[in-house]
């Protein structure tokens, strides 16, 4: 009985043991629970603080914050909520599991955050992100435009003006200086668009379509660019910012192509379809005769009333240009609109007296030159869109021959009677990459065609005048 007795307090006494052993060892795991917990939630914690901070910092820098900022700022006040939440109440089985949730996403949307400030300090004190600033010549100065993917504030200081955008994409000041001081995000640049008192030499280029390859490093021994329409594809800002990406810091003029018609272009170019403007001792008239695509009548007569209505606005002035989109004459692919070409060849006629010396278009992609009487209407060649192939002289009902150059008036086939129409005034055509340059010299106009891919000279135009 007493051995029994023995036996039976010696397996209690086992049983206190083993109970206060898997005690301590409950304890200890506890204890190294709780730690991994609270160094869990101290850097749940500072990653939040952290990320806060950044948003903070961003909102300051941008002015304003972006979706991915508010739903990201949304995302850390729920993260810190469900956090506090778990220390409070700590009785929750899946606390650690959700310690390492709330870890993890709130380090993704700090490092999201950090990196999108980044990108944004880098890439935009640049400019990769948005183009200019841009000068564009008007009558009261020099109208100086800039965009900005993001909206932001901008500063720009000259010695007329000290101009600080509002919030917006779109940015722009006239000043009465040449000169200014631009400052985005604390990149300060110098600029200057300075124009001569006499124009000696301007260049001319046209469908861009986007690609700005040829115009970002070529030769800038040129005082004015004026631009024959379709800087775009879609009128759409990434359009603009691919086209005028390092563009030349030269005033420019620009008239409104078919693919400009759709988007920001009136906002980029601030201008009506229709204008005029004097640069120095030069006239201009821009005219739009396009509907989308197609060139309308209606939009025809609209361009030729204009000018008609505004023949005054270039007395005494020493050189006058007219400026459009559609061909004139073409031996391309679209070819002339005699409606057109005929409505234009009788306002020059009507008006010899205006010292109109040349007209200057684009739309077919490749370079054509054609003199009829005094003045000189040149296609002034694709500047970074596709190219496109030129008529030959076999032309079928049902195909087109074509070749990449032709010289010397152009017979008319009978099968191309409208697109053709004043073939008998052609001089070249080429399928080639142009730009136009137009030298005053004294006694004359010379008129450079110059290959953007080779830089030499394909042939000059002399005008006296």
């Amino acid at each position: 009985m007493n051995l029994e007795q023995d036996k039976l307090n010696s397996n209690y006494s086992n049983i206190d043991e083993t109970e206060e052993l898997n005690g301590q060892i409950n304890f200890n795991v506890q204890q190294k629970s709780k730690t991994k917990e609270k160094i869990i939630f101290i850097i749940s914690i500072t990653l939040i603080v952290c990320a806060l901070l950044t948003i903070s910092v961003y909102s300051f820098t941008v002015k304003n914050l972006q979706p991915e900022a508010i739903i990201s700022l949304v995302a850390l006040i729920l993260l810190l909520c469900g956090t506090l939440a778990r220390y409070f109440y700590t009785s929750t089985k899946y606390i650690s599991q959700i310690y390492i949730v709330q870890l993890i996403l709130s380090g993704l949307v700090f490092l999201g955050i950090l990196i999108d400030v980044i990108i944004y300090s880098v890439y935009y004190n640049k400019y990769k992100c948005g183009y200019g600033p841009l000068g564009f010549v008007f009558e009261n100065g020099t109208r100086i435009h800039w965009y900005t993917e993001k909206q932001v504030e901008t500063h720009l200081k000259s010695s007329t003006i000290v101009s600080d955008s509002r919030l917006s994409n779109y940015h722009e000041a006239i000043l009465q200086s040449d000169s200014f001081d631009f400052k985005l995000r604390g990149l300060r640049t110098r600029y200057s668009y300075a124009l001569p008192k006499s124009i000696s030499k301007f260049i001319v280029m046209t469908d861009i379509h986007t690609n700005n390859s040829l115009t970002s490093n070529m030769s800038t021994d040129f005082d004015l660019m004026v631009f024959c329409g379709d800087q775009s594809d879609h009128g759409l800002p990434s359009d603009y910012v691919s086209a005028f990406k390092n563009f030349p810091q030269k005033p420019m003029l620009m008239a409104m192509g078919n693919h400009d018609e759709v988007g920001d272009f009136l906002i980029v170019n601030g201008r009506p379809k229709n204008f005029y403007q004097k640069v120095r001792n030069l006239g201009f008239y821009f005219i739009h005769v396009q509907r989308k695509t197609p060139i309308v009548d209606d939009q025809v007569d609209l361009g030729i009333e204009f000018l008609n209505q505004n023949v005054h606005l270039s007395e005494g002035t020493e050189h006058v240009f007219i400026v459009v989109h559609y061909p004139v004459y073409s031996a391309g692919y679209f070819g002339a609109y005699p409606y057109f070409t005929k409505k234009l060849e009788e306002f020059i006629d009507q008006n010899e007296g205006m010292n109109i010396r040349a007209v200057f278009y684009g739309h077919d992609h490749n370079f054509g030159a054609f003199k009829r009487k005094q003045q000189y209407f040149i296609e002034a060649g694709v500047g970074g869109g596709g190219l496109s192939e030129l008529k030959n002289e076999t032309y079928l009902h049902d195909r087109v021959w074509t070749t990449d150059s032709r010289h010397g008036p152009l017979e008319v086939p009978v099968t191309c009677t409208q697109a053709c129409y004043g073939y008998e005034h052609h001089l070249d055509s080429w399928m080639k990459y142009t730009r136009t340059e137009v030298n005053f010299e004294p006694g004359k106009i010379v008129y450079n065609i110059r290959d953007l891919i080779t830089d030499e000279i394909l042939t000059s135009y002399e005008q006296p005048v």
